[in-house]
């Protein structure tokens, strides 16, 4: 989904299909329900920088993946209102009023899903995809009563990449490695090690 103009040409264009929207919804439904392995924090290991940016990056990968094919819904529909019929791309060198308009809720949409796939993961104690790949979660640190406010640590992690270089640095100053969204918001990366099956069932007899 482009719109771009230059001078007086531009050029407009949208694509998707139903496969890849099907397969974008199960793809979301996978990421939030899949099974992970239990496993315990371990405070002993810090969570590097770059860890925490390759994660980042296959977070915003996978959630792209099943964004793009929906982002471009909106902008199809109005085509097709103006076609006559629905087709699931186009392309036309020219620009419309509404273009905007429509390009718009998309835009929105990005922003609304990625929010809420960071906020929901951790308010779930769970691990993103790219936390599960590279082995760490980011929950409540140990050091404080307080309740991590995890809305919050999503919109400054925002503005902090809006200014990475000043955030990476501090980061990479600071002793914990943990960025400065993280103190603020009582919340901590923590590597992960599993859990031993044949220890947790042992331990689970032990209790009952």
């Amino acid at each position: 989904m482009t719109s771009t103009c230059e001078n007086s040409e531009c050029l407009v264009k949208a694509s998707s299909s139903l496969v890849s929207v099907l397969l974008a919804i199960g793809l979301g439904l996978f990421l939030f329900f899949y099974p992970q392995p239990a496993n315990i924090l371990d405070e002993s290991k810090t969570v590097g920088v770059w860890r925490r940016l390759g994660a980042l990056f296959l977070d915003f990968l996978t959630v792209l993946m099943v964004l793009t094919p929906l982002l471009a819904l909106p902008l199809l529909i109005a085509e097709a209102g103006y076609a006559g019929q629905f087709q699931w791309a186009f392309e036309r060198k020219f620009s419309r009023p509404t273009d905007t308009t429509y390009l718009m809720p998309g835009i929105i949409m990005a922003f609304v899903g990625i929010y809420y796939y960071f906020y929901k993961h951790a308010r779930m104690n769970r691990q993103t995809i790219g936390q599960y790949i590279l082995g760490y979660r980011v929950t409540k640190r140990s050091d404080t009563d307080s309740e991590p406010r995890h809305g919050m640590r999503v919109f400054l992690s925002f503005i902090g990449l809006c200014v990475w270089p000043i955030s990476l640095i501090l980061a990479l100053l600071n002793q914990e490695k943990a960025f400065w969204w993280d103190n603020v918001t009582n919340t901590r990366a923590f590597r992960v090690s599993a859990v031993n099956q044949s220890v947790q069932a042992d331990q689970s007899s032990a209790g009952s």
